[in-house]
């Protein structure tokens, strides 16, 4: 157990950067080979870029799998939508790096008792529903550019007036109307 008034810290017990400590002062995080995670274990090329995403829980952090590659908790596998929480003492696996989470008594998962956490259910709505909203508006930004296409050139409105001009009587009759009053303008000209 660190000593008060020091960060919650992961520490590499076994891997290529056996020894290293990564102090944990806010959360959530990222755990990969990226340099902007805050455990970024570059020499470990088992592991992406972007490997976990890890919150605070009370008294521990919550591990959640980002791609394919696996991790373990205490022996245990991690998923993307099955997390694990790893404790003061307890054990990380993240390709070849084996991890323990050395927690202060001050620190942030100390601090977090009693706040409430997003559980493995309430993550996945969240994230489907993230997921849905992108889907949504990429599909509505493809059909406006689509949209956008076909009104700017010649052979889409051509096409647009003819599919209206067969499917729909009124606009029918409103082409034949405008028709015959171009004809007589035309016709009483000459």
């Amino acid at each position: 157990m660190r000593a008060a008034g020091q960060a919650d810290c992961f520490v590499v017990v076994n891997g290529p950067e056996d020894g290293s400590e990564f102090p944990i002062v806010r959360a959530p995080f990222h755990v990969g080979h990226d340099s902007g995670c805050t455990v970024a274990l570059r020499l470990d090329k088992g592991i992406e870029d972007l490997h976990a995403l890890v919150t605070v829980v009370s008294d521990g952090y919550r591990i959640r799998k980002v791609r394919d590659r696996p991790i373990y908790v205490d022996g245990r596998p991690t998923g993307t939508l099955r997390s694990r929480v790893v404790r003061s003492g307890g054990m990380v696996q993240v390709g070849q790096t084996l991890m323990i989470l050395d927690c202060s008594p001050d620190g942030l998962a100390r601090r977090s008792r009693g706040i409430v956490s997003e559980s493995d259910l309430g993550w996945m709505l969240t994230a489907a529903g993230r997921r849905a909203w992108s889907l949504a508006r990429g599909t509505f930004s493809t059909l406006l550019r689509y949209t956008r296409r076909i009104l700017t050139s010649w052979v889409g409105i051509a096409s647009i007036l003819i599919v209206l001009y067969i499917a729909w009587p009124q606009f029918r009759r409103w082409v034949q109307y405008i028709v015959r009053w171009l004809w007589v303008q035309i016709t009483n000209v000459f």
